[in-house]
């Protein structure tokens, strides 16, 4: 079976960065698919990190390695861990990044087996030498080399049962009213909603109203062509949850929205 490594990092498009890490494991596993996931996470923000870490590895194979390198605090006391949840392999620091996947329940509407997670403690896979800033190259690569040719992730460290997690924002229901806020804002600009697109489904969703930040949107599209360009609109994305966009242009640009802005979904009553 083909080795397939994922890199999902803050490190820009303009740095040799995930080209050093590619090196490292390209050296180790002559035969893996390096995949670049993402390098423009904005800067140290592990949150939209970690979204985008759960809601693109289902798109993988199983056994998959998954390296999520936004790592502030790197040199320092975190852990490393190395994790595996939905048939898939994880390594990242332990500052919340896994927080998506390693749980039971995704908020992405779908599910996961149980997870497993060691903290990463046997430095014979690292590199000789270790840079203290970075660990992308000397820890996380040669890790995710020894992972995708087949080492378990049990000969890495110890497992652990708690690791670092943020808050995942849940929407509240009271009878037909939603409330929920954005979760994550695409490089386009469109909204991503913790709201499970699912939910909009048990009633009619032409008459589900969407409040955002002083719009009113009317029912839900099923694509962005739905509309004429310059128009608001919401519609369940490919992640599963109801996002708000603009049909060519950004709605966090004309709403004024970010992680965190709170909408509010109006069901229509049941018949």
């Amino acid at each position: 079976m083909t080795e397939i490594i994922t890199l999902l990092t803050d490190f820009g498009v303009a740095s040799t960065y995930p080209a050093q890490m590619k090196g490292v494991i390209l050296q180790r596993s002559p035969d893996a698919v390096v995949v670049d996931m993402s390098h423009a996470v904005p800067r140290h923000d592990v949150h939209t990190a970690a979204f985008m870490l759960a809601s693109a590895a289902p798109a993988f194979a199983e056994g998959t390695v998954h390296v999520a390198v936004v790592d502030p605090e790197v040199g320092g006391p975190r852990r490393v861990l190395a994790a595996e949840a939905g048939r898939h392999v994880y390594l990242a620091p332990d500052n919340g990044l896994l927080t998506l996947v390693a749980q039971r329940r995704l908020l992405l509407g779908g599910s996961v087996s149980e997870s497993r997670v060691v903290a990463v403690e046997n430095e014979s896979f690292f590199r000789a030498d270790v840079s203290s800033t970075f660990h992308g190259r000397d820890i996380f690569a040669p890790l995710a080399a020894a992972l995708a040719s087949g080492t378990a992730i049990d000969r890495l460290g110890p497992q652990v049962e708690t690791i670092e997690r943020f808050d995942v924002p849940l929407p509240e229901r009271e009878e037909n009213t939603i409330r929920g806020h954005v979760l994550y804002v695409d490089p386009f600009g469109n909204l991503v909603t913790n709201i499970a697109g699912e939910t909009l489904m048990e009633r009619d969703p032409s008459a589900v109203e969407i409040y955002v930040s002083g719009a009113v949107i009317r029912g839900l599209c099923r694509a962005y062509c739905d509309v004429a360009a310059g128009m608001l609109l919401a519609y369940v994305g490919s992640a599963g949850l109801m996002e708000v966009a603009v049909n060519r242009q950004s709605a966090a640009l004309r709403l004024g929205a970010a992680i965190g802005t709170r909408l509010t979904v109006r069901l229509p009553s049941a018949s």
